[in-house]
């Protein structure tokens, strides 16, 4: 397979060495930090949470396997804990309660925007830091504001990050100005449909209807919400769900035989997304948000992210599988940690986090990029598309910044 290559693609790249096991319950000289995750490990969106919990673990355990790391002169373990948040606010609040009952130092997640806003002022109550993967704009912004979380960051994207170069390529571009958009029901498909009809009206497109909310979890059938589409006068769609969502979008929009531009969310650049839609996805766009090296690409930087290229041959090594940008959401959480914490000198969670929202850049799978005050990653993403039933990477991250530039710095925190 072509990924294998990746071994000769990240030649020289250090991971962590097995065989220097230090004891589970810490030592002399040694310090266990234990960092809880609350995701959704069942329902909907289980694959998502499952693979982002995995490349904590594997993260963990590496750096342990190594023999730890050092912090101002003792040698800091982790240990990882987790709690099924199942993609709801209920479970979400649930979740969070059990991790403050179970002392965590530190948390990540949820994957989930609706589970992340509910455990977000209980993280926040409990002083525990909270690194959120969800990309609802309110958790860096209003929510953030209201809960006092100001120990809580997001380790990627918002929904303008991901749906600003979007919505400008697709002007730009391909000249698709139109759309008739469709979305789950939740702060995450909220979000980011507004985020993309901010940029397209700023650049004079427009929506031709008001967008299509669907029901979630449990919404399998979008034929009736796609023949809409198909007779709105739209030139294109833009489709916002999780992976098991786009699959089934993809597929029928194909079986009903729709002739307009397709633009979805970055979920298409999950592999069980391109295992299922193949070539049916050829010509279908959305946000790229993690390079390892492997997918082509439209631009002449070669060289991806420093520790993508180490997470890649680390489950490549150790689990025999490619890693996905699920996986970089928890491996990303313990080496934020393990470097605030080395340069902080300390392993206390609030000086933890001042270092973290200092400004200072920090090497992610992601990229290499520091965050803001409001707690959100000053990063970007490019665009991708399907070329011969292949993820091909379009435009590069800096895509949104160049004229005419549709997102900044000082777009990402509320004013």
């Amino acid at each position: 397979m072509r990924w294998r290559s990746l071994a000769w693609v990240v030649c020289g790249v250090a991971v962590a060495v097995a065989g220097l096991r230090l004891p589970a319950a810490g030592g002399p000289g040694v310090e266990t930090v234990t960092v809880g995750f609350a995701l959704p490990l069942t329902g909907a969106a289980a694959r998502e949470g499952q693979e982002s919990l995995e490349g904590a673990q594997l993260a963990v355990r590496l750096l342990n396997e190594a023999g730890g790391f050092r912090v101002g002169g003792r040698t800091v373990r982790f240990e990882v804990v987790s709690e099924d948040d199942r993609c709801t606010p209920a479970g979400g609040t649930e979740a969070a309660n059990r991790l403050v009952a179970r002392r965590v130092a530190f948390v990540g997640g949820s994957f989930c925007s609706s589970a992340a806003l509910a455990q977000q002022p209980i993280f926040a109550q409990a002083r525990i830091p909270q690194v959120i993967y969800a990309y609802a704009t309110d958790l860096t912004g209003v929510a953030r504001q209201r809960a006092g979380a100001d120990l809580s960051v997001r380790i990627g994207p918002q929904a303008a990050v991901e749906m600003a170069p979007l919505a400008k390529y697709a002007v730009t571009v391909n000249n698709h100005r139109r759309f008739f958009a469709m979305a789950q029901n939740t702060d995450f498909g909220r979000s980011m449909v507004g985020e993309f009809r901010r940029v397209l009206e700023r650049l004079g497109g427009r929506f031709v209807a008001e967008p299509e909310f669907y029901t979630f979890p449990g919404t399998t059938d979008f034929r009736t919400i796609l023949t809409k589409a198909r007779g709105s006068g739209a030139d294109a769609l833009l489709a916002i769900g999780l992976v098991g969502e786009m699959i089934g979008v993809s597929l029928q929009f194909r079986e009903l035989g729709l002739g307009l531009g397709f633009y979805g969310s970055d979920l298409l650049e999950d592999p069980a997304y391109q295992d299922a839609v193949g070539e049916r996805a050829n010509g279908f766009f959305y946000p790229w948000v993690y390079d390892d090296g492997v997918d082509p690409r439209r631009f002449t930087r070669t060289e991806p992210e420093r520790m993508a290229r180490e997470m890649s041959l680390a489950f490549l090594n150790n689990l025999k599988k490619r890693a996905t940008r699920n996986h970089a959401w928890g491996w990303g959480t313990i080496h934020l940690l393990k470097q605030a914490m080395e340069r902080e000198g300390t392993t206390d969670p609030e000086r933890v986090m001042r270092r973290v929202l200092s400004g200072e850049r920090f090497d992610l799978p992601l990229g290499r990029y520091g965050f803001l005050p409001c707690g959100q990653a000053d990063m970007r993403v490019g665009v991708g598309s399907y070329v011969d039933g292949r993820r091909t990477l379009m435009v590069d991250r800096d895509f949104a910044g160049r004229p005419p530039v549709v997102l900044t710095s000082a777009d990402l925190c509320p004013r």
